[in-house]
């Protein structure tokens, strides 16, 4: 009985993983570009910001170099804090990167450019 119900999902989940997901374009839905971006600073924060083009601003200069002071400073405290302290307080330098990586993402996510941009004259205008 238990093999049949290993087998049976197995192939479940192998026939969910083939096919595509179907999803409707809509006013509100940015599409790959977003996910993409956002993606992006998940793994690395301040990418995401990079692609859309961010770094261009004071203000997103200042964000990124704090997600980027962030991080670093994440990754020290998680160092040192395991290697002097133990487990239990080692989420404190955790926690600072969970929450950086996870700011990072849903901004770059929010910030995507929604659609295609068409120039004329040289201002940009958005469909």
């Amino acid at each position: 009985m238990l093999k049949k119900l290993i087998a049976i999902l197995l192939v479940s989940t192998v026939a969910t993983l083939s096919s595509g997901v179907a999803h409707a374009a809509s006013g509100q839905d940015k599409g790959e570009t977003s996910l993409t971006r956002g993606a992006a600073s998940l793994l690395l924060p301040g990418w995401g910001q990079y692609l859309n083009g961010e770094m261009k601003t004071r203000g997103g200069k200042i964000k990124t170099g704090t997600m980027i002071v962030l991080e670093i400073g994440g990754a020290l405290t998680t160092i040192l804090v395991g290697t002097l302290v133990g487990y239990p307080v080692i989420w404190a330098g955790i926690g600072i990167l969970i929450f950086n990586h996870l700011w990072s993402a849903t901004d770059a996510y929010v910030k995507a450019p929604v659609g295609p941009e068409m120039a004329m004259k040289g201002e940009s205008l958005e469909r």
